[in-house]
């Protein structure tokens, strides 16, 4: 066989170095964060509404709520109560998500990580006593101490259990009551471990998370970390990986943390201190990764009668921001006429939304609508009625890409058209 023969085409070597990486992608801790803080959605949308009704731009509600600080109080409840218990539901969640992964029933394991959670991130030494139970690490301060947390308990579970270093009951023993007995000695355990790490030698394990993390944060919330980390998600993309999903794994901890401490400043009436969030990205990635709305706008009146029927197909959900039936169906995966585009207006929205957030152009978003909206009215809710916000999303959404798609978009409709006429 000759050796042009055995030669790999692009697309064929882009194909095997997906699946050369996709173990990593589907590694079942990093998944598992990422499904577990994806999970907390509901419970950041429901907190948002506190602020969104709290700051609503009527200035009679204004004054009348601050007249009335008994309704303003009450109306923080579901703030307080979500976005101050975040960490709590969080170490449940991941645990949940990475028990179901081991195999295990993920019911024991995810409330002993909670259990192990409220023993280490505990402020106070030995007996509460009169004091209650604490909430310093509570709130998304120990969010990073939650996942560490989350992850140790369910492997320490998953070596008793696989290894049948439990108590067993017999056949005919009801399954609660059996379930019971096999928690009884990794829970044992677990709750030694975190007794004697917190209570008996006194280390503040999630407050050394803090100051680790102090160091980290700024770095991965710069405008370089933003700029590679958006370009990469684009180009992955591209070689028909979930690029939101990949660099979610990694990031979606300080997405959710800093959107946290932004609804938190917001409400104590401080500067907003974050830019990269999770709905920070809806700047980045309007109408779907690649900021492809436009390009279904084009295909309407396409040449192509395939490209029209992708037109049609894709702008409906565009406007949802949902946009997998145009990237598979122009497409844009392994075409690099269409990928070019793809990455370079990824790129540019990263930093023209960056650059308007550090100038103040805008607010910095501080709530979490729910994705789903159309761009332009999300991020107007997430900025807390920044008229500004809305504009900027425009800009991202229609006008920078639809001058950067446009001649892109008509070099692949001649391809298309000519390998129709053929």
């Amino acid at each position: 066989m000759s050796t042009v023969a055995t030669q790999k085409s692009w697309a064929d070597k882009l194909t095997d170095l997906m699946e050369k990486m996709a173990p990593f992608f589907d590694q079942p801790h990093l998944a598992s964060v990422r499904d577990g803080l994806a999970g907390l959605m509901p419970l950041l949308i429901t907190g948002a509404f506190s602020l969104l009704i709290l700051q609503f731009p009527v200035q009679s509600w204004l004054d009348y709520l601050d007249a009335s600080p008994e309704l303003s109080a009450k109306l923080w409840v579901p703030f307080n109560m979500t976005y101050g218990l975040l960490s709590v539901f969080a170490v449940f969640n991941i645990a949940y998500h990475l028990a179901r992964r081991k195999g295990l029933d993920p019911l024991w394991p995810s409330g002993l990580s909670l259990l192990a959670f409220i023993v280490i991130a505990s402020p106070i030494l030995g007996a509460w006593g009169e004091q209650g139970l604490p909430g310093t690490y509570f709130d998304n301060s120990g969010l990073f101490t939650a996942i560490i947390v989350a992850l140790l308990t369910v492997e320490i579970f998953n070596f008793f259990v696989k290894r049948n270093l439990v108590f067993r009951m017999p056949a005919g023993v009801p399954p609660s009551i059996t379930a019971a007995f096999v928690a009884l000695v990794p829970t044992f355990v677990v709750f030694a471990l975190a007794w004697l790490v917190r209570v008996l030698l006194g280390i503040d394990f999630a407050a050394g998370v803090v100051q680790v993390l102090s160091k980290i944060i700024p770095a991965a919330s710069s405008y370089v970390a933003v700029a590679i980390a958006e370009t990469m998600h684009a180009f992955l993309w591209t070689l028909g990986i979930h690029g939101d999903l990949t660099i979610g794994i990694v990031l979606q901890p300080i997405w959710t943390s800093n959107l946290a401490d932004n609804a938190a400043a917001r409400a104590a009436g401080q500067a907003i201190p974050w830019i990269y969030t999770s709905i920070f990205r809806s700047y980045v990635v309007p109408g779907g990764s690649g900021a492809t709305l436009p390009l279904a706008l084009y295909m309407l009146r396409s040449k192509s009668a395939r490209l029209r029927r992708v037109g049609w197909l894709g702008i409906w959900p565009g406007i949802f921001n949902i946009n997998e039936p145009i990237t598979f169906g122009t497409p844009v995966i392994f075409n690099p006429v269409m990928a070019i585009p793809f990455i370079v207006i990824t790129f540019i929205n990263a930093t023209v939304a960056y650059l308007a957030n550090a100038l103040n152009l805008v607010t910095k978003c501080f709530i979490e609508p729910p994705w789903t909206l159309p761009t332009p009215i999300l991020m107007y809710l997430a900025t807390g009625y920044d008229i500004r916000a809305a504009i900027l999303a425009i800009l991202t959404e229609f006008v920078i890409p639809g001058i950067i798609w446009f001649p892109f978009f008509k070099a692949w409709e001649r391809q298309v058209v000519e390998k129709e006429g053929a």
